[in-house]
């Protein structure tokens, strides 16, 4: 037998077992849920009785037929129930297939015993029931024959009264208040025969007197006689139903705390019945496990030996494989699988030796193509980059961050954004081209742009395009801090350009530039199209509208190192950038003049530059050594005054 066959059967055994657990398991609920199921179903019993009871004690102290009729149509609905819960479990505890495996509870014999005095309780409580139901029918008929009869004595009575007093017969009158007294302990306190009799007798007294002195009242009182005999025995029949109802209503309640104490016996015996059961159970599950257990330490023990044995002969041949030694031959008698697999390695192993020789030369090949290969992906790399790098000169930084990361696609579309944009020129570059030469000039706009497109980029701006020494800026795309921010952000740019351009002067009037450059720089803020515009083949991104128009009208009114803005670009920089106001500008293709204002400093602006004819200042006032460069314009003060 292979050892595959022998984990197959080990499994099966395993299986076995835990199904055998399971089978106790589900035994153990079943019992559980059928001694819950018994114990809600004698609950029921326990509660219809009381129930019963309920309408009993409902029944003793109604006044209405008619109701009285509705709570014995209640009672036998209760009496339903409880016969229809009763031959369930009656039939419940005949014994079925179940009852062959475990036992049940049911057919214990203390609880049978128990169920059987529930069951004779219940037929003693219907028959109180038939008992109540017919004295108080009785009851229910005297009482309102006795409504009929009292007020009648009541009001002959207390004509006899009157009729006594006008006698003014003391003897009559003393006997008459015996009568009085007599008839309320009859009709209202004792009810019984006693004082029926004594009233009856005072009646009789009155009478006899009356036939000596008063012959006229004889018959009226004969008669009152004839009506108290009807009361008085109305109410000791009344008297008499009541003392037989509470007989009953005491022999009922008997019934009720016997029912609680079986009840309570019911559920005691079964708790201990269920105790000992699952006593049984988990011994056995117990000793199931502890089988399981044994038997698995057993089948790993044999397993585990059997497997290492052979894994340490695989081991072996494979030791021998890797120190180059291709004649091995592993035999494993100690399984047939693992036997075929040894052959397996023993043939491979063969060819692995036959093959070593070509396997290396091909291996060689695949290696020097692959080499190859990388270095070609690396040559294209680097073209690529070097072919990106150039691009990247052509196109804003923003731009080509955008396009190359894949936020923004390559194809014709357009959108509306609020931005900020500006313009600037320097004024009158163009005239420099018929007095300095070419190369110069070149050279002079590639510094001045070079410079420019530094500050802008700085500044978060995204370059449009340059026209000559023109340069197109705006600020909100694709990247924008929010409206102010854009718009703070680009006069902070256009102000160090400003600067910058002091210090590009002063540098070029060194290097021989005679005629110093200034430039003119405008801004405005709106809503403009921004996006890519031209065709299939060559694309431009860039910005078109009224405001971008508006932008390049205020450069062209701008003065000389004069930084011009419109109104819109002014309520947003107000609070953080100096300005003056300045005279409106009425522009072509604009109906309404538009208010402009000139840009002074920010509020964090270091930098002084004062220029005239043979005199330039610049003072970066975060980098100087401010003594000094106070004493050292003060020494030049005085070395001025000493020459004018």
């Amino acid at each position: 037998m292979n050892i595959r066959k022998k984990v197959i059967y080990s499994f099966i055994v395993l299986i076995l077992f835990i199904l055998s657990i399971s089978s106790l398991s589900l035994i153990t609920t079943y019992h559980m849920k059928e001694n819950s199921s018994f114990a809600k179903e004698v609950s029921k019993l326990i509660i219809i009785q009381e129930d019963m009871n309920e309408l009993i004690n409902l029944a003793t102290v109604e006044n209405s037929s008619d109701n009285l009729n509705e709570i014995k149509k209640n009672f036998n609905a209760y009496e339903k129930n409880f016969e229809h819960l009763k031959s369930e479990i009656l039939k419940k505890n005949e014994k079925d297939f179940v009852d062959n495996i475990l036992s049940n509870i049911r057919q214990n014999k203390y609880i049978t015993n128990y169920l059987n005095k529930l069951f004779v309780n219940e037929h003693t409580i219907e028959l109180i029931f038939d008992e109540v139901y017919n004295f108080q029918k009785k009851h229910i008929f005297n009482n309102n024959l006795f409504k009929n009869i009292y007020p009648k004595e009541n009001d002959t009575r207390n004509t006899l009264q009157d009729l006594i007093f006008q006698t003014n017969n003391l003897s009559l009158i003393q006997e008459f208040g015996n009568l009085k007294y007599y008839s309320k302990e009859t009709l209202y306190q004792h009810k019984d025969e006693l004082r029926f009799k004594k009233w009856l007798n005072s009646i009789n007294k009155i009478i006899q007197e009356l036939n000596k002195n008063e012959e006229d009242l004889l018959n009226l009182f004969n008669n009152y006689k004839e009506t108290v005999k009807e009361v008085g025995t109305v109410a000791i029949n009344i008297n008499l139903i009541e003392n037989q109802e509470k007989t009953l209503i005491q022999k009922l309640i008997s019934i009720l705390k016997e029912n609680k104490q079986v009840s309570i016996s019911i559920e005691t015996k079964i708790e201990e019945i269920t105790s000992q059961f699952l006593n049984k159970v988990s011994t056995i599950e117990f000793i199931l496990v502890m089988s399981i257990i044994l038997i698995t330490f057993i089948l790993t023990l044999y397993i585990t030996s059997r497997l290492t044995l052979i894994i340490k002969k695989l081991k072996l041949g494979v030791q021998k494989l890797k120190n180059g030694d291709y004649n091995v031959n592993i035999v494993i008698n100690e399984d047939k699988e693992f036997n075929e697999i040894a052959k397996t390695f023993n043939n491979m192993a063969k060819n692995i030796k036959e093959n070593q020789d070509t396997l290396e030369e091909k291996i060689k090949i695949r290696t020097n193509e692959l080499q190859t290969a990388l270095i070609n992906i690396q040559n294209q790399k680097d073209i690529l980059e070097n072919l990106s790098n150039k691009l990247a000169k052509y196109l804003s930084p923003q731009i080509f961050e955008s396009i190359f990361s894949g936020k923004q696609d390559v194809q014709l579309e357009s959108k509306r954004k609020y931005l900020t944009v500006f313009f600037s020129d320097i004024k009158g570059f163009t005239d420099l081209t018929d007095t300095v030469e070419t190369e110069i000039l070149t050279q002079l706009l590639n510094e001045y742009l070079d410079i420019m497109s530094s500050i802008a980029i700085k500044h978060g701006g995204t370059i449009d395009k340059y026209i000559g020494d023109s340069i197109m800026i705006f600020f909100g795309d694709p990247l924008s801090n929010g409206k102010v921010e854009d718009a703070v952000s680009c006069i902070n740019m256009a102000i160090e350009m400003k600067e910058e351009m002091g210090r590009l002067r002063i540098k070029w009037q060194k290097d021989g530039i005679s005629k110093p450059f200034h430039i003119r720089m405008g801004i405005n803020s709106g809503y403009c199209t921004v996006g890519n515009f031209g065709s299939k083949n060559r694309l431009d991104y860039t910005i078109i509208g009224g405001v971008v128009n508006l932008a390049s009208r205020l450069e062209a009114n701008a003065s000389p190192d004069e930084i011009l803005i419109s109104n819109e670009t002014y309520m947003f920089i107000k609070d953080s950038i100096k300005c003056t106001k300045k005279e409106e500008l009425n522009v072509k293709g604009i109906s309404h003049p538009i208010q402009t204002y000139e840009v002074l400093s920010s509020s964090s602006n270091s930098t002084i530059i004062e220029e005239q004819s043979g005199f330039n200042l610049i003072l970066d006032l975060n980098e100087i050594d401010k003594s000094s460069v106070i004493s050292t314009l003060k020494n030049t003060i005085l070395s001025i005054e000493k020459n004018s």
